[in-house]
C-alpha cells in the first residue's frame, strides 16, 4: 500500500475555485482501480496551501492514475490557480497503528 501527498500552493483569492475541482478529482479517482481513500487538508499555518492524502494498494495503481486522461484534465485547469508545480511526495506503508 502507498500513500500520495499533494502539496499545492494557491495564488490568493483561488481555494473556492480550487475546491469543486477537488471534490471532482477525487470522484473520479474513486472509480480507479486501486483506489482506497482519500483526504484533503488545509495547513492551519498557511491558508494558501492545501494537500490532498491519498491511499492505493500500489504505487503501479497510483501510477496508472497519474497518467489517465481524467486526472490530466483536471490538472489542466487546476494549475493555472498555483504559484508552482504541485509538490507530489510517496510513501510505502510499512506500518499502521490505530487505537
Amino acid at each position: 500500500m502507498v500513500r500520495v501527498v499533494i502539496e499545492r500552493h494557491l495564488k490568493e483569492g483561488k481555494r473556492g475555485d480550487l475546491m469543486p475541482l477537488l471534490r471532482e478529482l477525487r470522484a473520479e479517482a474513486m472509480h480507479q482501480s486501486g483506489y482506497i481513500t482519500g483526504e484533503t487538508l488545509a495547513s492551519t499555518g498557511d491558508p494558501s496551501i492545501i494537500s490532498v492524502l491519498s491511499t492505493w494498494q500500489s504505487l503501479e495503481d497510483w501510477k496508472a492514475w497519474e497518467k489517465s486522461e481524467p486526472r490530466i484534465r483536471l490538472y489542466k485547469q487546476i494549475e493555472p490557480l498555483l504559484v508552482e508545480k504541485p509538490k507530489v511526495s510517496i510513501y510505502q506503508v510499512v506500518a499502521t497503528e490505530e487505537k
